[in-house]
């Protein structure tokens, strides 16, 4: 009995350790951001990003937001939260297709507040759109990420690289595999050190 379950522990651990880890992912970014881009900074917002890759998103936001003001510098700034909810799609190369909805989303609008060359005060000078989602390939597969881009029409400043990271989520079975198998090699690890001691 004894021999079988040391057979059967060790057998979860070869699995666990011969499971393949889905590292299935996609990262790009640039900077500055020079795709097409179109946005609606109101209730349920809408935007198409084109990344190097090239990887093509489009999202629309849930109608629910809330809305805050700040100064940021010679900025003013409006900052929108969306609720959870929307749609966001993807496509890529070789037929990469992902279709989710937005767990979070944010839209800043950033406007003069001191006169700047060629933008009087109260003139729009540039935005910013960022948002987390989750979904799944057309194949099944569950897949999560973020995106944001930052664009300004006035400053000299580069605003931050623009990125897209989207990655596979690991499956429920395979996570508990892996648990199984490490508990396994633990528990072998400790017979084995038992085993010396008494020696």
């Amino acid at each position: 009995m004894r021999r079988a379950t040391q057979a059967t522990i060790a057998i979860l651990a070869l699995l666990a350790l011969g499971a393949p880890a889905k590292a299935d992912s996609v990262s790009v970014q640039q900077s500055p951001f020079n795709g097409s881009f179109g946005f609606g900074f109101l209730p349920g917002a809408f935007g198409l990003l084109l990344f190097p890759g090239p990887y093509q998103l489009t999202f629309q936001t849930n109608p629910s937001f809330q809305t805050s003001t700040f100064v940021e510098g010679s900025l003013d700034v409006l900052e929108m939260n969306y609720d959870p909810g929307g749609t966001v799609d993807v496509l890529g190369p070789n037929g990469f297709h992902f279709s989710g909805t937005l767990t979070e989303a944010m839209a800043e609008t950033f406007t003069a507040a001191i006169a700047i060359p060629g933008f009087p005060v109260g003139s729009d000078v540039g935005f910013g759109v960022s948002g987390a989602f989750t979904g799944s390939l057309t194949d099944g597969e569950r897949w999560q990420g973020t995106f944001g881009v930052e664009q300004n029409f006035c400053c000299t400043e580069p605003p931050p690289p623009s990125f897209l990271q989207m990655m596979s989520v690991p499956e429920p079975g395979t996570l508990l595999l892996l648990c199984a198998g490490m508990f396994g090699l633990i528990l072998c690890r400790r017979r084995f050190a038992i085993k010396l001691s008494g020696q």
